[in-house]
């Protein structure tokens, strides 16, 4: 876990866990931390993704050159994300048939998944 030295590394990883469900650029929480009235600065946020990063807390996508992160905590093992196009919710599929899947591509393509495999779509609310 990260220490927090700031009441504001408190407010970006509580914002994270509230947004768990998708992928959140900086830009986007330091939007959220002018309206929740909290004084903090592009280079604070994105200090604080790295130490996550590192720490393995976010799982992190790059799109149009733009980082994007959602908390996802030391994942050790091969998981399915379903990602919407759209709203860019992503869920975590968690089911025997993708393990496997996952043995499927290993043992016959020769190939080793790794914990972000995201297959994109478009989810049910986007679809209406």
């Amino acid at each position: 876990m990260i220490n927090y030295k700031t009441g504001q590394r408190k407010v970006i990883m509580d914002y994270l866990l509230e947004n768990k469900d998708k992928f959140v650029s900086a830009e986007e929480i330091l939007e959220y931390m002018k309206k929740s009235k909290q004084v903090v600065g592009l280079t604070t946020i994105y200090r604080f993704l790295n130490i996550a990063e590192q720490k393995e807390l976010v799982r992190v996508e790059t799109r149009n050159h733009t980082k994007y992160y959602q908390y996802a905590p030391q994942e050790n093992s091969n998981h399915l994300f379903l990602k919407c196009k759209n709203c860019g919710k992503a869920i975590d599929v968690k089911c025997k048939e993708f393990e496997d899947i996952d043995k499927h591509i290993k043992e016959e393509h020769r190939f080793n998944l790794d914990h972000n495999t995201i297959i994109y779509g478009t989810c049910d609310n986007c679809s209406k």
